[in-house]
């Protein structure tokens, strides 16, 4: 990645699940309980039965059903929008509330707050605190750039749009064909180990089938053999489940990995292959997937020894490098000429999955004298002020967020209707600032 940028991503996925359980959960709070909390009528309306409450709790269910299904959009952008509608929307609530609880209950309820008012206030402060906490997703959520110049794609098509629309499909494109490949990939390793061992197994069973009661010690040979080819199925069969997996892999789960995939490729070539895991760079500084393209690359890298290399050592190192995450594959095989013509995609495969983070694949070979393969994905880019900016702000929001902690309950008969929204909105925005500097504080750290 050659772009700074904040150390702490808002997930707008996660944003709308939040938002559907809390509507989800006041909407049936008022259908079920309502005759409870406010009686029979409403005081001072006494033409407004608690049945319109139940109607109203069952319109915020309704909210948190489209939430639900807007959280089930897969295109960030398009969740993004929906995000800033919702936002409106509870900001425009929150301003009818407000206008109606003051016609309808009058000055009067401010010196003398009845149950209704207070219901009013504290629904208006509900709406707003909302309204406030989907605008700021939606500003700083998935690639977006935090402008409010952004409102201009809500209303017609634009070149951004359209660019967005042709990177998705060409970014389809390539998915398909890196499953297509991987596909291939998974059928000439199954045929080069798992089908292999499995045909010792049935060889090693025949035979010692042949020879349970002529010969007892070549039967039991035929069995120590069927239990090591097992065993080698085994471990090749798990090697590639990692490598299947669909949850993205941490460090943890790179080493365990690649721990295991160096144990396949031994089982099935015999060479003596070292994996020497060293520390690895924190996973937030990192562009999310790196870990998965680096074993990705490696898998590749070892299926290539496999096949070709015909090597008797190989070694394998995994660590970082002034925060770049560097993986290493050595071989001492028979080697390869770069400069002829390139066969297969497995090279072409390992650059491009590198060049997709900002890294890169150096390769050294030559005939006879085995191959090197380097893959280094650099961090992101984090300037070396962030931290101290981050600090900043998070004070900043912190000071902001104590203010009106404190305006809330010095004036906390209209604290509900107005400090509360911002109140919670200076303490998310405070946790961000604060989270960022940090994990912004341990990259600079880490990169010492």
């Amino acid at each position: 990645m050659n772009e700074t940028m904040h150390p702490v991503h808002i997930d707008t996925r996660i944003v709308l699940r939040v938002y559907a359980a809390a509507t989800l959960t006041l909407g049936a709070a008022l259908v079920l309980f309502a005759p409870l909390w406010f009686g029979a009528q409403l005081d001072g309306v006494p033409w407004l039965p608690a049945a319109v409450i139940r109607i109203l709790g069952t319109i915020v269910v309704a909210a948190g059903c489209f939430g639900i299904a807007l959280a089930r959009v897969e295109e960030p952008e398009s969740r993004r929008q929906g995000l800033l509608w919702l936002a409106i929307g509870h900001g425009a609530v929150a301003l009818m509330v407000m206008l109606q609880a003051a016609v309808v209950f009058g000055a009067a309820s401010a010196a003398a707050p009845s149950a209704s008012a207070s219901a009013a206030r504290a629904a208006a402060a509900l709406a707003l605190t909302a309204a406030m906490l989907l605008f700021y997703a939606w500003q700083f959520g998935e690639d977006a750039d935090g402008r409010f110049g952004r409102m201009v794609t809500l209303f017609g098509e634009s070149d951004a749009s359209s660019s967005r629309r042709l990177r998705s499909e060409y970014e389809r494109g390539i998915r398909q064909a890196a499953a297509q490949e991987e596909r291939h990939r998974l059928a000439r390793d199954l045929h080069d180990s798992v089908k292999q061992q499995l045909f010792a197994i049935h060889t090693g069973a025949a035979t010692a089938q042949a020879r349970f009661d002529a010969e007892p010690a070549g039967a039991r040979e035929a069995l120590t053999q069927v239990r090591d080819s097992a065993r080698q199925a085994m471990s090749e069969m798990e090697a590639m489940l990692h490598g299947l997996r669909a949850a993205p892999l941490e460090n943890v789960g790179l080493v365990e990995a690649l721990k295991q995939s160096c144990e396949a490729l031994a089982f099935r070539t015999g060479a003596l292959v070292d994996f020497v895991p060293g520390g690895l760079p924190p996973s937030e500084s990192l562009p999310p997937g790196a870990q998965d393209a680096v074993f990705r690359a490696a898998q590749e890298a070892l299926s290539n020894v496999a096949r070709h290399a015909r090597a008797s050592h190989v070694g394998v190192t995994v660590a970082a490098n002034q925060g770049d995450l560097v993986l290493t594959v050595t071989d001492d095989g028979s080697g390869f000429d770069q400069r002829g013509p390139s066969h297969g995609q497995g090279l072409p495969n390992m650059r491009a999955r590198a060049a997709e983070y900002g890294g890169h694949v150096e390769i050294t070979s030559r005939p006879g004298g085995g191959t090197r393969v380097c893959l280094t994905i650099p961090p992101c880019v984090v300037n070396p002020g962030d931290a101290k900016t981050y600090g900043r702000r998070a004070v900043g929001w912190g000071i902001l967020a104590v203010y009106f902690l404190v305006m809330s309950v010095y004036r906390s008969r209209e604290g509900t209707g107005v400090y509360f929204p911002l109140l919670v909105f200076n303490v998310v925005a405070f946790g961000r600032e604060f989270v960022a500097y940090r994990r912004t504080r341990k990259l600079q750290e880490a990169r010492r």
